[in-house]
């Protein structure tokens, strides 16, 4: 505490002391000083640098002021010695707090935007970055419509193809269908395998008391033949063939009348059981028929149910089941007959 009190003795005398060299300065005496003027030059020196020498505080040339200036200016240093001391606790009061940091204001966060000449700021709705940025919506959106697109065509195009496969009889190379063989006709006339040779011919094996099957197959062969005959390219290029394997009960007469209901170009071949039975096995054909049958007892004869095309060579070309329609088979053989036509060949 002793070393303290010096030390406040010492500076209180030297501040004194710089407050008596500044009024002689001045050509002011320190006993002429109010005693409020001498306490605010004391904190001013205690706080202030020291004062400038008289060629630092006074300009080139300049007289020095009487006694009366001196003594207004005195007067004058109450106020600035207050203002001084409220900069002084200022700056203390800025050096003891530590500085704020300054949050950014609403319009450097959000731009603004401008309606009509007028500012208006809002928040994003969505990030200028990113997955939901609009940008990045779009993309999405973009994709996923391609997508959807892209799967509906595959799926109606696998679709396409299954019905097509459905509807098509596949043959790899060429089938080993039809030979020789030696029938009669509904005339009595005996017909073989080349007496279908220079046209095309569609063959069916059927027997003329089927009750359904047949008749169905015969009108659908007779339709696709109207369907060709209505073109000149393909009129008269067909001929169709009804075979019998029911050879016990088809004569000729029997074949002949049965033919009558159906298309008017229609041959109608029968035979023997052996004849009947070479001609089936030639062209893969398989029939069957009741084993116990007593006399004239009505029976059904179960066979396969398929048309086939053989061209002018009597080689086979194609097969059509029951589920093809007049119009897919008169399609198809105005294709082969067109074919066949591009080789340069006549019918």
């Amino acid at each position: 505490m002793r070393v303290v009190g010096t030390v406040l003795r010492n500076s209180r005398q030297i501040c004194t002391g710089l407050v008596q060299h500044s009024l002689r300065v001045q050509g002011t005496s320190y006993a002429a000083v109010s005693q409020s003027t001498r306490f605010a030059m004391l904190n001013r020196a205690y706080t202030t640098d020291p004062p400038k020498s008289p060629k630092e505080q006074l300009p080139k040339n300049e007289a020095v002021k009487n006694e009366t200036s001196n003594t207004e200016a005195v007067k004058d240093e109450k106020p600035k010695s207050e203002a001084a001391k409220s900069d002084n606790v200022k700056t203390e009061s800025a050096q003891g707090e530590k500085p704020k940091e300054e949050k950014p204001k609403d319009s450097e966060r959000f731009p603004s935007r401008t309606f009509g000449g007028k500012s208006e700021t809002k928040e994003r709705l969505f990030p200028e970055t990113g997955p939901l940025s609009l940008p990045g919506i779009g993309i999405f959106l973009t994709t996923a419509i391609g997508l959807f697109v892209y799967f509906n065509y595959e799926k109606e195009r696998v679709g396409r193809e299954r019905k097509e496969r459905m509807n098509r009889v596949e043959t790899v190379g060429t089938a080993d269908i039809g030979g020789r063989f030696e029938l009669v006709d509904q005339d009595h006339q005996t017909f073989t395998e080349k007496n279908m040779l220079g046209k095309f011919h569609v063959v069916y094996f059927g027997f003329c008391h089927c009750p359904d099957i047949c008749p169905e197959e015969m009108d659908k062969i007779g339709d696709a033949l109207d369907l060709l005959d209505a073109n000149a390219y393909t009129k008269d290029a067909v001929q169709p063939v009804f075979i019998s394997c029911d050879p016990q009960r088809d004569t000729p007469v029997e074949v002949k009348s049965y033919l009558k209901q159906f298309h008017s170009k229609f041959i109608g071949l029968t035979g023997s059981v052996e004849q009947v039975r070479t001609t089936c096995k030639a062209y893969r054909v398989y029939f069957s028929k009741p084993p116990k049958v007593v006399g004239d007892q009505d029976y059904l004869v179960d066979h396969a149910i398929y048309t086939y095309l053989m061209d002018p060579d009597g080689v086979f070309v194609e097969v059509y089941g029951k589920d093809k329609n007049a119009e897919y088979m008169a399609e198809d053989i105005a294709k082969r007959i067109k074919k066949f036509k591009d080789t340069g060949r006549a019918l």
